[in-house]
């Protein structure tokens, strides 16, 4: 399981925009692992439903059985989990995409700028896409380096307890953007964009 899988197939991002797979994977899978019986009871639906979803997400490459086990009575489980603790999406690539994402993905950043008016940064119309150029190349860099992290160590990291492992990754994710030079540059001209937009 990686910390952190970047999501840029534009085919990948489908299989997502179904609620209920979204939920699967977004709400329960990224936590531990799962049957098909514990997730249809938890999100109401029917077994074979749920099934039908994991194999979709599995041939997405998003979802891994991870183990089977066998009831007294019989019955193997199969156990199925994410095959990351965190899911970000490459904007720039779906940007370039001709399947219908890439006005998803300029939206989704024009209304990430959008809504900085809640905290009184207002972004007026004919500066926006200015906004999400700078927006896309910062998160597309915090991305580059985040999806990078090397784990030096798996037999430790294995041992570790999942929450232990969520804030361990952030930690060193955060120490290595830090430490990134390109990333610091973009993150300076993305502020200064910002603070022009200021309401005083």
């Amino acid at each position: 399981m990686k910390d952190l899988a970047v999501i840029s197939d534009p085919k990948t991002i489908k299989v997502l925009m179904e609620p209920t797979r979204s939920q699967i994977l977004f709400k329960y899978l990224v936590n531990g692992s799962m049957t098909v019986k514990q997730l249809a009871d938890a999100l109401g639906k029917n077994p074979g439903t749920i099934l039908h979803h994991i194999e979709k997400l599995k041939n997405a490459g998003l979802v891994v059985q991870e183990r089977t086990e066998q009831t007294v009575t019989g019955i193997v489980q199969r156990y199925y989990r994410a095959t990351a603790r965190e899911y970000r999406l490459g904007l720039s690539e779906l940007m370039r995409s001709d399947e219908g994402v890439a006005k998803f993905a300029e939206n989704r950043l024009k209304s990430m700028i959008r809504a900085l008016q809640v905290y009184g940064i207002r972004v007026e119309d004919d500066e926006i896409d200015q906004g999400v150029e700078l927006l896309r190349e910062l998160l597309d860099r915090e991305n580059e380096v985040s999806g990078n992290v090397p784990i030096v160590d798996e037999e430790a990291y294995h041992k570790l307890p999942e929450a232990v492992k969520r804030d361990a990754s952030r930690l060193i994710r955060k120490f290595l953007l830090e430490e990134d030079t390109r990333y610091k540059s973009l993150r300076d001209k993305w502020n200064k964009f910002l603070r022009s937009h200021m309401e005083r």
